[in-house]
């Protein structure tokens, strides 16, 4: 004969605490989650013609965020480091969109921030000094990772088959 419960464990459960009823709690959250994914667009399309409406709306509304202005600026500010490192340009002068049309210092600008990337990652990130791993000292050790331990063999003699004693009749 199968085993039958002989309690309501499900009910007993939800009765203990009146205020927290983990059925009720289940289906609001459920609820809560599909709200969340209405009105889902009938196409991804569509989605995106509506998105790419409302930014175009939000960007007439606020104006745009960047602008060419902004990467004109933000270029010309690249530009003046990549001369300081070079020194292609007198300290203190600021750089001109005659120098992004100038072509004629390219070749000692790349080599002068191969060589100071080059050597600022030598420099400043070196690697650590690796602590020398000394060899086990004794045939059998007791080796600790986290709580649990184990034993190294290092001893060859351990490993190699030995003579089985056979009885004598």
């Amino acid at each position: 004969m199968a085993w039958v419960p002989n309690s309501q464990f499900e009910d007993d459960l939800v009765d203990m605490e009146p205020d927290f009823n983990f059925v009720h709690g289940q289906m609001a959250y459920d609820i809560r989650k599909q709200g969340e994914l209405w009105p889902r667009p009938k196409c991804t399309y569509g989605y995106l013609k509506s998105r790419e409406k409302r930014n175009s709306e939000l960007e007439n509304l606020h104006g745009s965020r960047g602008g060419s202005g902004r990467d004109i600026r933000e270029s010309l500010q690249l530009m003046e480091n990549i001369q300081k490192i070079a020194g292609t340009r007198p300290l203190g002068e600021h750089v001109t969109m005659k120098d992004w049309e100038d072509d004629s210092t390219n070749e000692l600008e790349a080599l002068a921030m191969m060589r100071h990337f080059g050597m600022m990652s030598m420099a400043i990130d070196s690697l650590h000094v690796q602590p020398e791993v000394k060899p086990p000292e004794g045939p059998i050790q007791i080796i600790t990772n986290g709580r649990k331990q184990f034993p190294l063999i290092t001893d060859p003699e351990f490993f190699k088959p030995r003579k089985i004693p056979r009885k004598k009749n």
